[in-house]
């Protein structure tokens, strides 16, 4: 499906995030609120795929969540059957912003809102509960965006203010909700190595998943192995990597290294490789302050 068509590998990466963007499974299961099952994913498909998917505006200050809005802003010019009429529309209210519409999608007759997330969560403690998976930034919590999702940035359509807008911008003052959001679970080290997954009902059975570890744990298991790994910087936290060059399979202790230097405090994202250097899957490796934090809220919810 994915035939790039540079030699370029910056190029060749985006669009393989862009193609990872659409049919990579989703990971909430509510049809009924509005999120889309695996099968609609599926069924979409390119009139043609996009010669140029686009790339961060500012390296240095790079957005995960702005960059899947992009490939998505990008892959429907070219998806049969839909049409992107607006992004980023904000809502205004009497006295201040309500919100803003992530995507406002022509399909057919009808005008649809898409509202867009890319995630990834690290579960701990009971994990069959929403509110024991917390983000590689632990104040990011499962439960509280799917909260805020649900009662908020879902239900801008029905809004007086939301819906003057469509009216006024698009001639329909209704508009169907989708709720688009990717990313992946990762489970506790033992857990995803047993194939012991447990999680909540309201994520998809057939999510993408990964492990953590924390750092103590992390040394103590591949120290003086043979496992070789490649830190990930958030431009590849979407699709999974190409064969890595040999310089860059680095050992448990080279890696951690590497990790030290980084500004990030809280969880590091790294990929395990096997010895052609190929993507086999995909951890944090966690440090006390993420520890501490997850511990706290665990205490009071």
């Amino acid at each position: 499906m994915i035939n790039p068509s540079t030699d370029d590998p910056g190029d060749q990466q985006r669009q393989r995030d862009g193609f990872w963007c659409v049919y990579s499974p989703p990971l909430i299961q509510l049809p009924e609120r509005g999120f889309p099952s695996k099968h609609f994913f599926a069924e979409l498909a390119f009139e043609s795929a996009p010669h140029t998917w686009p790339a961060p505006t500012d390296w240095q200050r790079f957005r995960l969540g702005i960059q899947f809005e992009r490939l998505w802003q990008c892959a429907l010019t070219h998806l049969k059957g839909y049409e992107l009429l607006a992004s980023n529309l904000q809502v205004q209210g009497p006295a201040a912003t309500l919100g803003e519409f992530d995507l406002i999608v022509g399909h057919g007759t009808t005008l649809e809102h898409w509202e867009l997330a890319i995630k990834f969560y690290l579960g701990t403690g009971d994990t069959t509960q929403t509110n024991a998976w917390f983000g590689p930034n632990p104040t990011d919590r499962l439960d509280l965006k799917l909260q805020r999702l649900l009662s908020h940035q879902m239900t801008l359509a029905t809004t007086l203010a939301g819906q003057t807008l469509l009216k006024s911008r698009f001639g329909a003052s209704n508009a169907k909700v989708k709720g688009i959001v990717k990313g992946r679970l990762f489970h506790p080290y033992s857990a995803w190595l047993d194939q012991q997954w447990q999680y909540p009902e309201t994520i998809t059975a057939d999510h993408l998943r990964g492990w953590w570890l924390t750092v103590d744990d992390f040394i103590s298991r591949f120290t003086n192995g043979s496992q070789r790994f490649r830190p990930l910087t958030k431009r590849d936290w979407l699709s999974e990597l190409q064969a890595v060059p040999v310089d860059e399979r680095l050992p448990a202790d080279r890696c951690l290294a590497a990790l030290s230097s980084s500004r990030e405090h809280y969880a590091h994202h790294v990929a395990m490789l096997d010895d052609n250097g190929l993507e086999t899957s995909r951890g944090f490796v966690v440090m006390a302050p993420w520890l501490e934090v997850t511990q706290a809220q665990d205490q009071t919810v």
